[in-house]
């Protein structure tokens, strides 16, 4: 078993990394949590190389037919005979693939949906979903990461301009969450933002808001922490993003 903070969970073996960054450090839980390394994804057992060829998420190659750009269905064999890849290509880029594992377990999925949306499902080894990706054009809009025993690890989902997320949730092994952000309120950009202890128990919660004009999401108000037992052991005000007050219990 592995000791970890959330940030660090969060950097750790996910199934599809999205490009998607919100720049708050206090956004994830920092108290300690227990991770199973042995539900995490085995980075080593993916297949990437097709990337290179879907352009609709910035592949930027081109997979020839004798001598032409691939048109039609293509299919990929292990050398012992097992399907690797079945894709659909268009003058050498995939529109619609699925690769497989050695042992025949699909290993991921793309297929395109419309003239801008994409869903990219990628599998643990054993059957299990690992990550679902929602694509609007080449920009992730929502994603969501499972661990190998099928519980939800990490899921986010964006503004449809793409400047900040409407929710950001962490949870561990055995289906506690880590730490939770809920756009609360919609004109003002305002989130709800709760942290928990290894238990399930709150350990925090407060506001926080994303501000355009500096691109980043900063506390406000009362941000109120908690013992295991339900106890307040103090609550801290924040103006500007900084604690202004705080008040021990």
């Amino acid at each position: 078993m592995l000791r970890t903070n959330g940030l660090a969970m969060l950097a750790m073996a996910t199934c599809w990394l999205p490009a998607m960054a919100q720049t708050d450090d206090q956004l994830l839980a920092h108290d300690e949590h227990v991770v199973d390394p042995e539900l995490l994804e085995d980075t080593d057992a993916s297949i990437t190389v097709y990337e290179a060829f879907n352009e609709r998420l910035g592949g930027d190659s081109t997979r020839t037919c004798g001598g032409y750009g691939c048109i039609g269905w293509v299919v990929d064999a292990y050398p012992d005979g097992a399907m690797k890849h079945r894709g659909y290509y268009d003058k050498g880029k995939l529109l619609i693939y699925r690769n497989y594992y050695p042992n025949g377990e699909v290993e991921r999925e793309f297929k395109v949906s419309g003239n801008l949306k994409s869903v990219m499902r990628t599998f643990h080894d054993n059957g299990q979903l690992c990550a679902e990706i929602t694509y609007q054009g080449d920009r992730p809009v929502r994603y969501v990461d499972h661990y190998r025993n099928g519980l939800v690890r990490y899921e986010e989902e964006k503004h449809k301009s793409g400047a900040y997320y409407l929710r950001m949730n962490l949870h561990g092994t055995t289906g506690h969450p880590i730490s939770t952000m809920e756009l609360l309120d919609k004109k003002k950009v305002i989130f709800q933002q709760r942290e928990y202890h290894p238990d399930g128990s709150l350990r925090l919660e407060g506001r926080s808001q994303f501000h355009p004009g500096r691109m980043d999401t900063q506390r406000i108000g009362d941000w109120v922490h908690y013992a295991p037992d339900g106890s307040v052991i103090r609550t801290d005000r924040y103006v500007d993003g900084k604690i202004h007050a705080s008040d021990q219990r």
